[in-house]
C-alpha cells in the first residue's frame, strides 16, 4: 500500500508491504463549487411544486423572515441576497419587508452585530431589518403553541411570529447533529439556553446514532425535527457545502424533503463504502488547517468508527501545531487520569459545551479502540495520558497494529480524514 496522508502544510508517505494488505485505500468524490450560484438557487425556486411557489408565497403574504444560518459565511455573502431579490421580483415583498434573524447556538462563541453586518450587501444591511438571536436573552425566547414533544423549547419570538418564515441552512458533517442546516438553524440556532440544555445530555452525546454523517435516530436530528415543525417553516433552502465551505448544490422546498435531499447530496459524495468491518484503520487529520489540533481530530475518528471493528485500531496522522485545542478541552484531556473516571467526571458536570462533548466523543472511542497517533512534536507523555498511543513513525504504527490483529488482520486506509464519511457497504 503506498499512499500520501495529509499532515499540517505537507504529506507523510505511507509504506507498508502488500502481503499485509487485506483492504484498501477508499477516497471520497471531489465536490465542485457551483459556477454560478444565483443560477443554482433560481433554478431550485423554480422547481418548487404548484401552490409553493414564491409567487404562491407572496400572494398570501406582504412580508417575510428569513432565518440564516450564521455558521456558514458564504450563506448571507452568495445565497441570501439572491433570495431576498426573489422575493421581491417573485413574491413581490419588497426589502424593507423582510427580516433577516441570524442564528446563534447557544454553545458557540457569540455572534457579533457589526461582523453581520459587514458581511451583508449594502442594500440588505440599509434596507432590511437585522436581529441577531441572543439564546441568553428571555425576552427573544418564548415557548411555542402546541409543543409536541418532552422537549422544552424555547424559540426565537421574532421566528414564531412571523406569518411567513424561511429557512436558508448550509449543509455539511457535523459531529453530533450529522449534518448541520435545515433544522439545526432553527435547533440550536434559535433556542434559548434551557431548551440548549435539555438537549444537550450525557446520554444524548453518548448515543452511537449521534455521529457526522447519520440522521437516523439521531436524538439530536429528531429533537431537530420536532422544534422545526412546532415552530413551523414555510420554505427551506439547503446549499450543501463542501470541505471548503463553498457552495457545491442547492435544493428548496418542504423543511424535510429538501433538507433530506441534501443531505443525500452530500451523502453521496463523502460516503466511502468499504465492503467489511476492518481490524485497522488508517486515516489523517485532513491536513492544515483541519489538523490543529486534537479537538479537530475528534471529528475524523467518528467519520471512520463505523468501518472498524469492535476493539479494532484507528492509525491517524495529525500534526497538531496548536496542541490538543482550546483551553477547557485542553484541561479536560491533561486531567485524565482514567478514561472510566474521565468520563464520569463529564456525566457529573453541570455545564455542557463543546469541550466537555467533544472530550466525551474522545473518551469513549478510546474505551473500545486503540488510536495511535503518529505526531512528531507533541510530548509522548501527553499523549500516553490522554489516553493515545504515540508514534513518531507511521509506517512502523502501522505494521505493530499489523502484527498486533495478526497476519490475516484486514486494514483500510481512508486517507482524507475528515473528507469522507466511512461506511460498511451492507449498512445504511
Amino acid at each position: 500500500m503506498h499512499i500520501n496522508l495529509a499532515y499540517g502544510s505537507g504529506h507523510i508517505p505511507v509504506d507498508v508491504p502488500d502481503n499485509w494488505i487485506n483492504g484498501r485505500c477508499y477516497r471520497p468524490q471531489s465536490m465542485e463549487p457551483l459556477g454560478d450560484v444565483r443560477a443554482a438557487l433560481d433554478t431550485a425556486l423554480a422547481d418548487l411544486p404548484q401552490g409553493h411557489t414564491i409567487a404562491d408565497l407572496g400572494r398570501e403574504h406582504d412580508c417575510a423572515l428569513v432565518a440564516v444560518d450564521s455558521t456558514a459565511p458564504v450563506l448571507m455573502e452568495e445565497v441570501l441576497p439572491a433570495l431576498v431579490d426573489a422575493l421581491k421580483t417573485e413574491a413581490g415583498i419588497p426589502h424593507n419587508q423582510v427580516t433577516l434573524l441570524f442564528s446563534n447556538p447557544p454553545w458557540g462563541l457569540p455572534l457579533p452585530a457589526a461582523e453581520v453586518a459587514e458581511r451583508l450587501p449594502a442594500n440588505l444591511r440599509a434596507a432590511c431589518e437585522v436581529i441577531v438571536h441572543d439564546p441568553t436573552g428571555p425576552e427573544q425566547n418564548a415557548e411555542p403553541a402546541n409543543p409536541q414533544g418532552k422537549l422544552p423549547l424555547r424559540i426565537n419570538k421574532a421566528y414564531i411570529g412571523a406569518p411567513l418564515r424561511i429557512v436558508l441552512g448550509g449543509v455539511r458533517p457535523d459531529m453530533l447533529l450529522g449534518f448541520t442546516g435545515g433544522r439545526a438553524v432553527i435547533l440550536p440556532g434559535l433556542t434559548g439556553e434551557q431548551t440548549h440544555s435539555a438537549l444537550l445530555t450525557f446520554n444524548n452525546i453518548g448515543n452511537r446514532n449521534a455521529r457526522a454523517g447519520n440522521f437516523r435516530d439521531n436524538p439530536f436530528h429528531l429533537a431537530g425535527m420536532e422544534a422545526i415543525h412546532t415552530a413551523g417553516c414555510e420554505l427551506l433552502v439547503s446549499a450543501v457545502l463542501n470541505p471548503e465551505d463553498e457552495i457545491h448544490a442547492i435544493n428548496a422546498g418542504h423543511v424535510l424533503q429538501s433538507h433530506l435531499a441534501a443531505m443525500k447530496i452530500a451523502r453521496e459524495a463523502m460516503v466511502v463504502k468499504v465492503k467489511e468491518p476492518m481490524d485497522i484503520v488508517v486515516t489523517s487529520g485532513g491536513g492544515a488547517p483541519r489538523d490543529g489540533t486534537l479537538y479537530d481530530l475528534v471529528q475524523t475518528l467518528g467519520m471512520v468508527l463505523p468501518v472498524l471493528k469492535k476493539e479494532g485500531t484507528i492509525v491517524a496522522a495529525c500534526a497538531m501545531e496548536q496542541g490538543f485545542g482550546p483551553p477547557e478541552f485542553d484541561e479536560i484531556i491533561r486531567r485524565n487520569g482514567s478514561i472510566h473516571n474521565s468520563l464520569r467526571r463529564i456525566a457529573l458536570a453541570t455545564h455542557r459545551g463543546p469541550a466537555q462533548w467533544v472530550a466525551q466523543k474522545l473518551f469513549s472511542i478510546l474505551q473500545e479502540h486503540e488510536v495511535i497517533l503518529y505526531n512528531t512534536e507533541t510530548d509522548e507523555d501527553a499523549l500516553w495520558k490522554a489516553g493515545l498511543t504515540p508514534s513518531r513513525d507511521i509506517n512502523e504504527a502501522i505494521l505493530g497494529a499489523m502484527e498486533s490483529h495478526g497476519q490475516r488482520c484486514k486494514i483500510v486506509a481512508l486517507p482524507d480524514g475528515p473528507l469522507g464519511l466511512g461506511e460498511i457497504a451492507s449498512r445504511r
